[in-house]
């Protein structure tokens, strides 16, 4: 199994829309379209395997079932476990020749996941970190009465640092 480059385009539009807070806030974008199992339906689909999709799905939905983000406080980014940590299992589990609904390919799902998940959490607290500098930014443009410089600090920027993180989270999983 290969992803195409549409395939993968459209599954990473699903991780971006599961991430916005604009879409019916958190309750419909992180807390339903980001977690795994909704996110392997959509990676199922998009791939051509739903039955896979959907057992993968279950099987990280089951260690992420019960995560909470009191206080914004991120365990594990279960948006990386949906859409990176899923159609990354699906892809093992062919290779390997394993079933989805085997006891086997359920423990290399959940593998995937938390592996997925930790490096998401990375890369969360990551761009959380490089924001700062910008909200700095933001701070001395607020001070020096430069509003217009505001809407940068708030929507460009911190495109700019979840861009070069995931960049670098990428190109350290392609070289893994």
């Amino acid at each position: 199994m290969e992803i195409s480059w549409l395939q993968a385009a459209i599954i990473g539009l699903f991780a971006c829309l599961s991430s916005m807070p604009g879409l019916a806030g958190t309750s419909f974008g992180n807390y339903t379209l980001g977690r795994p199992l909704v996110g392997g339906l959509i990676c199922g689909i998009v791939l051509g395997d739903i039955q896979s999709g959907v057992l993968v799905g279950v099987a990280m939905q089951i260690v992420y079932i019960a995560l909470v983000t009191p206080g914004g406080t991120v365990s594990a980014d279960v948006r990386a476990v949906s859409y990176i940590g899923v159609p990354l299992a699906m892809i093992a589990l062919k290779s390997y020749g394993l079933s989805a609904d085997s006891p086997d390919g359920q423990a290399l799902a959940t593998s995937f996941g938390t592996m997925v998940g930790t490096l998401g959490t990375v890369l969360f607290y990551g761009t959380a970190t490089m924001n700062l500098a910008w909200q700095h930014m933001g701070w001395s443009a607020v001070e020096k009465g430069d509003f217009d410089k505001l809407y940068l600090v708030d929507m460009v920027y911190p495109w700019v640092s979840h861009i070069l993180f995931s960049s670098y989270c990428m190109r350290v999983i392609r070289t893994k």
